[in-house]
């Protein structure tokens, strides 16, 4: 207990002392991070709004930028210990689903039926923090359940509550809702290839603008979502590569996300053989 806790306090340190790109090669001791700041919120006082915000986003980090990046990397190799980490993830998803449900429902009584369609609300400006890490939980649930049905059916909400953020503010966070637009159009089977296409086009390009083309997400979500599912290989190569070049500013608020695109990047790139045809 001791040392894990020496190793605890060793990574806060890097993590105020050293270059983030550092942190990205220590997915062990960011892991053990992240697992005890969950376990010290799990113990706090959970009658806080912020406590219980700040619980959610960090089960969603920790589930999107630990979890399920060694899950993706691991399926080739290791297709075991993968669907290990996709079932850790999917459990830490939907725990952070229940307590964005419940943050909402105390605010709206009939959120539930909203969520299914059936009940109009009033939501403000200040729902929509709520309502986009909600719907990251619902998205990380999905897809680290590869496939379930029961987790499949959930799309719908999750568009809905990204198209009342964007209603709300469309601007919100720099564009990062049009991020998750993106992401959340790519799984849609009820609209045609072309139709599909010009949709992400379009989040694709307000990402860009709201961003000022600082943001590496957006980049990296089109090369994955598009360009590799519909077999592009130079366009795929090239986004990444851009993705890879981007200037990384310390003072920036992209410095920490952007170097995890980059990270991703090179080893989609290192893929590409196994994604392309030809």
């Amino acid at each position: 207990m001791i040392y894990k806790n020496l190793i605890i306090s060793s990574f806060i340190l890097i993590v105020s002392c050293s270059p983030k790109a550092f942190i990205l090669d220590q997915p062990e001791l960011v892991s053990i991070y992240f697992e005890k700041k969950i376990k010290k919120l799990e113990k706090s006082d959970m009658t806080s709004l912020n406590q219980q915000r700040d619980l959610m986003r960090t089960k969603v980090e920790y589930g999107f930028g630990i979890i399920m990046e060694q899950a993706d990397r691991l399926i080739d190799v290791d297709y075991s210990s993968s669907l290990d980490k996709y079932k850790k993830a999917n459990i830490i998803f939907k725990d952070a689903r229940d307590s964005g449900i419940s943050i909402l429902n105390d605010r709206y009584s009939n959120f539930n039926d909203w969520m299914r369609g059936g009940a109009e609300l009033k939501f403000t400006k200040n729902d929509i923090i709520d309502l986009y890490w909600l719907a990251a939980a619902y998205g990380g649930a999905i897809s680290s359940s590869r496939g379930d049905p029961f987790e499949l059916i959930h799309l719908p909400s999750v568009g809905r509550m990204l198209r009342k953020c964007i209603e709300l503010d469309p601007d919100w966070d720099n564009g990062a809702v049009y991020s998750a637009m993106m992401s959340f159009t790519t799984t849609r089977t009820d609209i045609s290839e072309d139709l599909l296409r010009d949709s992400v086009d379009f989040y694709f390009n307000k990402a860009i603008l709201y961003s000022d083309s600082l943001d590496a997400g957006p980049f990296l979500a089109y090369a994955e979502s598009i360009h590799k599912t519909y077999q592009e290989r130079k366009e795929f190569e090239d986004k990444l590569n851009y993705v890879i070049k981007m200037k990384t500013n310390s003072k920036s608020r992209y410095e920490l996300t952007n170097l995890i695109a980059k990270n991703r990047a090179e080893w989609l790139l290192s893929k590409t053989d196994d994604y392309f045809l030809e």
